[in-house]
């Protein structure tokens, strides 16, 4: 699986895991209700996949959101919210002070770690084939202990994750590497 694919597919997984459930079909993940804020309401897997592949399968209604994970779709109704990168992240830089935060707003589930390190939060997801990298918070200079400390928890599976702006920024000056672009829709 190319490293997009992966991404894509990793990122739909913990938008599942999220939203507690959806639909995974074979060019898209969806969810029939609102997801919780900030996540998508729809996920595509696959270059090809369509309109049809995404609005029968939400609530296509104001508000609704759409990650287009290959920035090849067109939604009529909808605007993009934004234009990101997939990336892949390296094995970061070790840092000491990294732990498991226990209590968080995440689901308890065997397949999430959420780490700190003072100021610094990242959340990793470990999906079939990559780790995905989300929800860093901190100083640009915690990055790479960031990508490091999400390697460890889920030891020799690449980290993956998407940024945008500034953070994109910071990302690729400590070692990531772009795969491809992804826009998120909203209505």
């Amino acid at each position: 699986m190319d490293g997009r694919r992966a991404a894509a597919a990793e990122n739909a997984a913990w938008c599942a895991l999220v939203a507690g459930g959806g639909r995974r079909g074979p060019r898209a993940w969806t969810s029939a209700s609102r997801t919780p804020e900030f996540y998508p309401d729809a996920v595509t897997l696959d270059p090809a996949a369509t309109a049809a592949d995404v609005l029968p399968f939400v609530d296509a209604s104001a508000g609704c959101s759409v990650k287009d994970s290959f920035a090849a779709l067109d939604l009529p109704g909808f605007s993009v919210l934004f234009v990101a990168t997939w990336i892949a992240c390296g094995p970061g830089i070790a840092e000491p002070g990294w732990r498991r935060v226990t209590e968080h707003a995440f689901p308890a589930d065997a397949s999430v770690a959420v780490l700190s390190c003072g100021p610094a939060q990242v959340v990793a997801h470990r999906g079939d084939d990559v780790v995905g990298l989300s929800n860093f918070s901190g100083p640009a200079r915690a990055w790479p202990g960031a990508v490091a400390a999400v390697a460890s928890a889920f030891p020799g599976v690449p980290v993956v994750g998407y940024e945008h702006g500034d953070a994109l920024q910071v990302a690729l000056d400590h070692g990531a590497e772009p795969l491809g672009p992804l826009r998120v829709w909203v209505r």
